[in-house]
């Protein structure tokens, strides 16, 4: 195989003036400068069925009208075994409320709906994805306190106890996709 087989595509949505190096990025802003001018919150998106090896949202999903129709689309493009990142503040974080474009107010197990599986919802949607990881990142104090390696070993306790006295930043999710 030569090099460009081997290259992994990427598809960076809302990239916004941050695009990863490398990528197609996707807005839907004109002055970012996009390669694709698109809002993602319009389907389809303008890229072939399983057209990306990874898939990245870094702060947009808290922006979308749909969750499920985003996560729709992600799947189509993707390849089977396609890697998707989603970094959003989770909703325990003042990030989440003080940004009025915000519609989505996220938590530790939100992706989980995408999974299906034995104890898990997934009529949502007949999409299905793997979770890869998950991990709850905090401001530094809570850093160290002692705060993140507790809330990232016991998450639902921490977040049915203790996320609004201890608020976390960000959440990033790592998925692969299902087909």
């Amino acid at each position: 195989m030569s090099a460009a087989e081997l290259e992994i595509k990427t598809l960076d949505v809302g990239c916004g003036t941050s695009k990863e190096p490398g990528s197609v990025g996707m807005d839907r802003v004109a002055s970012v400068r996009p390669d694709v001018l698109h809002d993602i919150d319009s389907f389809p998106w303008p890229f072939e069925d399983g057209s990306f090896d990874r898939v990245l949202l870094k702060h947009v999903i808290e922006h979308v009208s749909d969750v499920v129709k985003i996560m729709e689309e992600i799947h189509r493009v993707g390849k089977n075994g396609a890697e998707v990142m989603i970094i959003t503040p989770h909703y325990s974080s003042s990030n989440s409320w003080t940004d009025p474009t915000h519609k989505q107010h996220l938590g530790f197990y939100t992706f989980e709906f995408f999974c299906g599986g034995e104890g898990r919802i997934g009529f949502y949607t007949d999409v299905r994805f793997e979770i890869i990881s998950k991990r709850l990142d905090f401001f530094g104090r809570y850093r160290r306190l002692g705060i993140e390696w507790l809330a990232n070993r016991m998450p639902r306790s921490w977040e049915k106890y203790l996320c609004h006295i201890f608020p976390a930043r960000n959440m990033t999710i790592e998925m692969r996709v299902i087909k």
